[in-house]
């Protein structure tokens, strides 16, 4: 008679599996530096794109968004169908290093006159053309300023096919959004609470608009979350989440029981990480993928196939 394992062990031995079988997620191919105007460029151009998509990152954030663990896990996809990236800072590189999402004039927002200059900098220089379809993808300031972006530059008859905005609300200047566009936003946020966003994606389908979307829920917490990045082992991974669950956050099993979400984020930041994870090295990619646990404010890519998919019907 065949000896069934019990369901903890069972469960135990299903996540030691999935935790042997993860895949650091890394850019490919690795993007290019370089610099614009002085700015910082992180970019990927194949010589016959499919479309080139541009990257907004948000508050206090740089052209290193793209290479974010989330961020490189959704442009692989879109590289591997053809697509190049482009990903720079925004002009205001003080304070609050923010995009200037109340001016919709490509002329007088030096946000958007700058990106005019840019594109028409790729088209002189590399494959890209006045005709190649064009994407936006922005995360919170970010993802209000590819709304500005989008609708400005369509306007202006740049081909801007459709674009995505996570965990942000649409820019104050645009009155009706009429470029295709996914709305995304985590259960717990408390940064832009996600009635906000529903708000803003019904007005936007009422106007005859397509779009999508989509809304991150909590998870458990499990090492194999953290071995997504690059540079953390499984033993690192282990002891991760051992110290985030000595925080009283998370139960044995994972399970959050502090029940009050903001609560919860402050008490979580409070895990003494293991040494090799220091905040310079990974320690910020541990922080978010922490707040991807608790479906709070940061960019997930557990969407990343149904927006290529979007994107590709507006083509």
């Amino acid at each position: 008679m065949r000896r069934l394992l019990k369901p903890g062990l069972a469960a135990a031995t299903l996540m030691a599996v999935l935790a042997a079988c993860v895949t650091p997620i890394t850019p490919k191919p690795p993007p290019s530096r370089s610099t614009f105007e002085g700015f910082d460029l992180v970019s990927y151009l194949p010589e016959h794109p499919k479309g080139i998509v541009y990257l907004f990152h948000g508050t206090g954030g740089s052209a290193d968004f793209a290479t974010k663990v989330d961020t490189v896990d959704v442009l692989n996809r879109f590289v591997a169908d053809g697509y190049g990236y482009v990903s720079t800072s925004s002009t205001e590189r003080t304070g609050n290093k923010r995009w200037l999402q109340s001016e919709p004039s490509l002329r007088t927002n030096q946000d958007l006159a700058r990106l005019t200059r840019l594109q028409q900098h790729l088209v002189d220089t590399t494959g890209v053309t006045t005709s190649i379809p064009l994407v936006g993808i922005g995360m919170s300031n970010g993802a209000r300023f590819v709304t500005l972006w989008g609708q400005a530059w369509k306007d202006a008859g740049f081909p801007v096919k459709a674009v995505w905005a996570s965990a942000g609300r649409i820019a104050a200047p645009v009155a009706t959004l009429t470029v295709p566009t996914i709305f995304s936003t985590s259960a717990n946020d408390f940064t832009v609470p996600p009635g906000q966003i529903v708000t803003d994606y019904a007005r936007t389908t009422n106007a005859g608009t397509p779009t999508r979307f989509f809304n991150s829920k909590e998870t458990v917490l499990t090492a194999p979350r953290f071995q997504r990045i690059p540079g953390i082992d499984q033993n690192e991974a282990n002891q991760i989440v051992a110290v985030l669950k000595n925080t009283g956050v998370w139960n044995a099993d994972g399970q959050r029981v502090v029940p009050d979400i903001q609560l919860a984020v402050a008490q979580a930041m409070t895990a003494q990480l293991p040494a090799s994870v220091t905040a310079e090295r990974l320690g910020n990619d541990v922080v978010n993928e922490v707040a991807r646990v608790l479906a709070v404010h940061q960019f997930t890519s557990e969407f990343g196939a149904d927006a290529l998919n979007f994107v590709n019907a507006q083509l």
